[in-house]
């Protein structure tokens, strides 16, 4: 039992150090607490003495006072006689150090200290309240106006000799509070200690030792040490008046320190002996513990640096000591634990899972490396990326089992029959990265790109049956097309969206002209998120005229003024506010100010509307009645001031919120124009469906009337959506020709150059309609 290590320690402490210590513990905290307990007592004593003083002379000045009051000298308060009297009454008086009578009206002429003009004190609430309630009265500490001292005063009514219930003045009599600072003194307190006399807003009116500040104690009767640093107990007492209020608090707080560092000092001493004492039997056990502790712990230190710095650890010394012996033996089953957690946990972060080919990371810092040696040696490397068309399909229809099941297939594929990759990996979901090393060409990456795509097309049998994919895929040269490791990842990426925008399983080569188009659309995107702020956007209104040749309706047209690219075209920046979701803040702002501008339109053109443009965005994200309540303006008629402009595609793609906005439109007599009609495939049931109320003729099918031939097929549109009650626009309006032939149809409203360009606001209330019809 005695050769266990845990055996040994618990011996040795049980034996020298615990009863000790509980012994010493003990009677340090008895003799701490007796102290506490006595110097509690102390200023327990010490403020109650002072309250208890201080009622007694509440209660001796009430009889003093009362029996004053029955002196007929005070039946006339401003008499000589009541002045001399209350003179020689104060100047035989040790207790009190002013005594005064004021009339009922407050005027303080008789008073036991000379004073150099009558003094009002009826403001002074014991007073009044003397004279008024017909009873005695005390104040809280004050500052006695005939002496200036810090006093508690006391009021007793002069009732008049003839009717009891007139008051012909009051009595007052003044305590100073000196008495207090030399029944403290004479307390005897320890150094350090403090007193208070409160008043009965609980603030410090005057101090023991004169001139301390006053700190608040956070806690009686507990050791509490305040900002000097100083620990001591506080305890209190109050005084009350008749009507059972607090006018004063005495408050004494008795230093602990010097008591306590006796104490202190004391067991120091002991504890000091005490560990001599330990010291001694440490050096006659030291052989013991050298042998039993000190070495087994320095063979299991040196196994355990040794496991830290991964070195192989194949066998130990033995110490003899059972538990030390153990202990290195599960070291060395750590050890070979931890070179098996480290096997595997290399191989997992370097490798992709599903595939078992090298993952994002690995194939990064292997392109690192294999740049530095391409430029040490002047040579090229070639990436081709590839990403899988429309793959989400495959999940979605035939689950995300068979989704890996074809991936795990591609990439044993393309690892066993692509011979000319020098590595491979797998760089996200759907998307796979090579590099290839030797005689690197931009022809010997095409014929390389095309075999990686004959792969992949071949068929896939899975357990549904047999799945067909294809890949877009980018190429890329270093040091052509970028010198470091993510300057070229970043080119064969761009090269292979390049693949995914020309529709898909093609293959593009990077070049420049793409980074620069990046870099743009990048920019354009960031000064976008700007422009609303700095005010670049303004808006241009085009007329919208109706066959009599009369200004009906305007479109609402967004310009961006850029600070350094002066006008930019919305063909330009639409879709990247639609592709970055800035077009529901701007599409908001064109609402905004459209309804803004609208009361300045009709003053000039009367009931006329405006039509705004609404990106399939703002229907799809935006809460349908939260667009509608922005959309509704005040009606001077029929109609909604603003119209909505949706284009033909977006009926072809309608979600649940479009819908529903289309639909609240409806119901909200907001009326919709289809835009650029005939371009799309729009059905006609989609049209009767949404209550469409205007087609707009798309300018392309305008361009070909001239001089030479019409367009029947504008005649067709106008014919078939008057058969449904819709009216028509045509725009892109630019000659006369178009205008009559339009008008020959029998075309409700025209738009176009031939009567007005786009125009700022300020330059619309100014514009005529002067084209004959």
């Amino acid at each position: 039992m005695f050769k266990t290590l845990k055996m040994r320690l618990y011996i040795l402490t049980l034996m020298v150090i615990m009863p000790c210590c509980v012994f010493i513990f003990l009677d340090f905290q008895y003799n701490k607490s007796s102290a506490k307990a006595e110097l509690l007592k102390t200023a327990h004593l010490a403020s109650s003495q002072a309250a208890s003083t201080q009622q007694n002379l509440i209660t001796s000045t009430h009889s003093f006072l009362a029996s004053l009051a029955s002196s007929p000298e005070l039946q006339n308060p401003d008499s000589q006689e009541c002045r001399e009297f209350i003179t020689k009454i104060t100047s035989l008086s040790d207790q009190y150090v002013n005594i005064g009578v004021p009339n009922k009206d407050g005027i303080l002429t008789c008073n036991g200290t000379e004073l150099n003009k009558p003094v009002n004190v009826k403001d002074r609430t014991y007073i009044n309240n003397a004279l008024s309630n017909n009873e005695f009265s005390s104040s809280g500490v004050l500052s006695d106006r005939a002496t200036g001292h810090p006093t508690i005063n006391f009021a007793y009514p002069v009732q008049s000799k003839f009717n009891n219930k007139d008051i012909v003045g009051a009595a007052v009599a003044v305590i100073s509070l000196k008495w207090w600072d030399e029944l403290l003194e004479s307390s005897q307190l320890p150094e350090g200690s403090t007193a208070f006399v409160l008043d009965h807003k609980q603030q410090a009116v005057a101090s023991f030792p004169e001139g301390t500040a006053y700190e608040p104690p956070q806690a009686f009767e507990k050791i509490w040490a305040g900002k000097d640093g100083i620990s001591r107990v506080f305890n209190k007492h109050h005084v009350y008046n008749s009507q059972n209020e607090i006018i004063l608090t005495f408050l004494t707080g008795v230093a602990i320190d010097s008591s306590l560092q006796s104490i202190n000092e004391r067991y120091g001493n002991i504890i000091l002996s005490f560990f001599a004492m330990i010291i001694v039997v440490l050096a006659l056990s030291r052989a013991f513990f050298i042998k039993s502790i000190s070495t087994p712990l320095n063979t299991i230190s040196d196994l355990a640096l040794r496991l830290g710095k991964n070195e192989d650890v194949d066998h130990y010394n033995p110490t003899y000591v059972t538990e030390m012996d153990h202990l290195q033996k599960s070291f060395m089953q750590m050890a070979t634990l931890k070179r098996e957690a480290e096997q595997h946990s290399i191989s997992q972060a370097k490798t992709d899972t599903l595939t078992n080919i090298p993952n994002r990371d690995t194939f990064y810092e292997t392109l690192v490396s294999e740049i530095e040696i391409a430029k040490k040696h002047h040579s090229k490397l070639g990436l081709i990326l590839f990403d899988l068309d429309n793959f989400k399909d495959i999940n979605d229809l035939h689950g995300h089992d068979v989704g890996d099941e074809v991936i795990k297939k591609m990439a044993l594929r393309l690892i066993q029959e692509l011979y000319h990759a020098s590595y491979i990996g797998r760089f996200a979901g759907d998307e796979f990265i090579f590099l290839l090393k030797d005689n690197v060409t931009s022809t010997s990456l095409q014929k390389v790109a095309n075999d990686i795509s004959d792969l992949i097309k071949k068929p896939y049998e899975i357990t549904t049956g047999t799945a067909y994919i294809s890949a877009s895929l980018g190429i890329a040269m270093y040091p052509n097309d970028g010198e470091t490791a993510k300057e070229l990842i970043s080119a064969v990426d761009q090269a292979m969206h390049l693949s995914k925008n020309r529709g898909r399983d093609v293959t593009s080569l990077f070049n420049w002209d793409l980074k620069y188009k990046l870099l743009e659309k990048t920019q354009l995107i960031h000064d976008l998120r700007k422009a609303i702020v700095n005010k670049e956007f303004y808006l241009a209104y085009q007329p919208i005229i109706d066959n009599q040749g009369t200004v009906v309706k305007f479109e609402a047209l967004i310009r961006w003024n850029h600070p350094t690219r002066g006008f930019v075209s919305p063909d330009n920046f639409i879709g990247l506010a639609e592709g970055s979701g800035q077009i529901i803040e701007i599409g908001n702002w064109v609402i905004k100010e459209a309804k803004q501008a609208l009361p300045e339109i009709q003053k000039v053109f009367g009931d006329v509307q405006v039509s705004v443009n609404i990106s399939p965005l703002q229907l799809s994200k935006q809460h349908g009645r939260e667009l509608s309540s922005l959309l509704l303006t005040d009606r001077k008629s029929k109609h909604n001031g603003l119209v909505v402009e949706i284009t033909e595609n977006l009926l072809m793609n309608l979600d649940e919120n479009t819908r529903k906005s289309l639909l609240d439109f409806k119901d909200m007599d907001i009326q919709v124009a289809l835009d650029d009609f005939g371009t799309g495939y729009s059905s006609l049931s989609y049209i009767m469906d949404y209550d469409i109320d205007y087609l707009k003729i798309d300018k392309k099918f305008v361009q070909q009337i001239n001089e030479s031939s019409n367009s029947p097929l504008c005649e067709t549109i106008i014919s078939m959506a008057h058969q449904l009650n819709i009216k028509v626009i045509a725009e892109g309006i630019e000659t006369q020709k178009q205008m009559e032939v339009l008008l020959s149809y029998e075309c409700d409203y025209l738009q176009g150059f031939y009567f007005a360009k786009p125009m700022p606001l300020a330059e619309l209330l100014d514009y005529k309609q002067d084209k004959a019809f």
